[in-house]
């Protein structure tokens, strides 16, 4: 596995060093899990770590070299079993835009050393890395690795599916499970000890825990956090038997925001959208698309029954019926009213300020997908009829102007209306941040009265792990699947229907440089050199950014 280089040094550095005399006063025990930072802000962020024994009393430092001769913050902090066992601390009274070390100390001795960093209050550049989708069972985290030992990195954004809920058997079928990564524990998580397990499962995986060390992290969570197909009011896997969904929701929301480095909400209820600043350069803006306001998600199945296997003239008229009177539905939301409201304000007093960018990083796909003709040719003679009807289908609605996934933004077009024309008018140049569908999708969004002007440009990038529509186009030529997907969808400037990976991107006044990094084959335990793909687009003053060049 890739391990951060810079991570093992400063372990090492660490563990060799004379405690401090005021740690003897301090909880004997272990940091079991390594540390973390996130959040930035121009005068400190959150750092994190997790504490077993004694009373749980443990200190903690920030200073300016990795050695601590320089300390620039200290203070104490409680382990508790109420939180298990996590251990959050909101530095304060840091400089802006500078490099801090950190470390947690225990009577026992200090934990590993994290690297992190403060916003800067004027940013000539911001360079963030992006990931979503990381199946446990399905592969080996080699894009966590990669993105841990690169120096270019600011700051990572995980857009969700930072864990998967499943149980043994699920997803993955046994079969596809990596030997030795098989989910613990082994039935699917549903109560809050079952979401802590699971999560101190994920925090044994070492490119993970040099992630997490090497770099700051914000977060936002989607579906699998909690349940698949999440929304506001149930989940597609959740049932009755499994309790009440509130319940469900609140022990999962805590085991969240116990475990990831990033500030608990303000106030009632699970709030995780916000903004960091990166000076007068960009707003980073993290939305909530699937858990406060998404209203249920539309099934085909449940809508269209049989229509959906046959091609005449009924299914036609069905799916009209279909997009008439629940597709287009204008009350149908996923960040609702207040959020949407939020997100117009934020945007609107970052183009006042001055800022060039605005990266809206958030759970799903907001460009349109439909499945272009052949791809049911794609599909292996060997797979499951499932398989072949699912992708048949896809298929056929796509020759109806329908897209295949009603879960992403294409299931609430009335909702992306709203939130691409909040781009036009109110950010100077926006860039969507997505995941939640396992290949990469490089977007140009355009605004929905003036298809001539670019609200806003997309990098949905792919998975950690988790895999694709490849997998049920498994028989297609090199290349083919994304030339299906070109030919059907306008606005798609490039896309990868292949590989695992991250995106990477940097900001400047004058322009937006971003990178695809592609890694072949996760079920290896070692990973081989990635692939690059490179993407340009330029800011504007007032009529939004550039379309992306490839």
């Amino acid at each position: 596995m890739l391990i951060a280089r810079r991570g093992l040094l400063v372990a090492g550095a660490s563990a060799a060093m004379a405690r401090p005399a005021w740690a003897q006063l301090l909880s004997q025990g272990a940091f079991t899990h390594g540390v973390a930072s996130g959040d930035p802000l121009v005068d400190g962020m959150i750092i994190w770590t997790r504490f077993v024994g004694g009373d749980g009393r443990i200190a903690w430092e920030v200073a300016e070299d990795d050695a601590f001769s320089v300390v620039a913050a200290r203070g104490e902090a409680q382990a508790s079993v109420a939180n298990d066992f996590c251990v959050k601390a909101d530095v304060r009274g840091l400089q802006a835009g500078r490099v801090y070390f950190y470390r947690f100390l225990a009577g026992s001795g200090p934990s590993l050393t994290g690297r992190t960093l403060t916003a800067p209050a004027n940013a000539q550049s911001l360079s963030v890395g992006f990931v979503s989708c990381a199946n446990y069972g399905f592969g080996y985290f080699h894009a966590y690795g990669h993105l841990a030992e690169r120096d270019d990195i600011d700051l990572v954004l995980h857009v969700g599916d930072y864990i998967y809920e499943y149980g043994a058997d699920e997803y993955p079928r046994t079969a596809l499970t990596i030997p030795g990564r098989a989910f613990d524990p082994d039935h699917e998580i549903v109560a809050l000890d079952d979401y802590y397990r699971r999560y101190q499962q994920y925090h044994t995986d070492p490119n993970l825990l040099a992630l997490r060390a090497a770099k700051p992290i914000s977060a936002v969570w989607d579906d699998h956090e909690i349940a698949n197909d999440s929304s506001s009011t149930g989940a597609q896997n959740h049932q009755r038997s499994e309790g009440a969904y509130t319940d469900r929701v609140a022990a999962a929301t805590k085991a969240y925001f116990d475990w990831m480095p990033i500030r608990r909400p303000d106030g009632s209820g699970p709030r995780v959208y916000r903004t960091l600043e990166w000076g007068d350069l960009a707003r980073i803006v993290l939305l909530d698309t699937r858990l406060i306001a998404r209203v249920r998600q539309l099934s085909y199945q449940r809508a269209l029954g049989l229509h959906l296997l046959s091609d005449g003239a009924g299914a036609q008229a069905a799916v009209d019926e279909f997009r008439r009177t629940q597709w287009l539905d204008p009350s149908r939301t996923l960040l609702g009213a207040e959020q949407e409201a939020w997100l117009a304000e934020t945007l609107s007093s970052s183009k006042q300020r001055g800022q060039t960018w605005q990266v809206l990083a958030q759970q799903i796909v907001v460009g349109q997908q439909l499945v272009g003709a052949g791809a049911a040719a794609m599909v292996s003679p060997e797979a499951h009829a499932n398989v072949r009807r699912y992708v048949t289908v896809g298929e056929r609605l796509g020759r109806m102007g329908m897209p295949w996934n009603l879960d992403s933004w294409d299931g609430y077009p009335a909702a992306r209306e709203r939130f691409l024309q909040a781009c036009t008018a109110n950010a100077a140049n926006a860039v969507v941040l997505g995941g939640d569908s396992h290949n990469t999708w490089i977007n140009n969004l355009a605004t929905p009265s003036d298809a001539s002007r670019i609200a806003a440009i997309e990098f949905a990038g792919a998975s950690v792990t988790s895999p694709g529509l490849e997998q049920a186009m498994s028989a297609a030529a090199p290349g083919a699947r994304e030339a299906m997907m070109r030919s059907a969808n306008p606005q798609l400037a490039w896309c990868d229907v292949t590989n695992r990976g991250y995106g990477a991107l940097k900001f400047t006044r004058g322009a937006c440089e971003a990178e695809w990094v592609a890694f072949a084959n996760v079920r290896d335990a070692e990973a081989s050199a990635p692939s690059i793909t490179r993407f340009n687009a330029t800011p504007s003053g007032q009529s939004g950014p550039s379309a992306w060049t490839v």
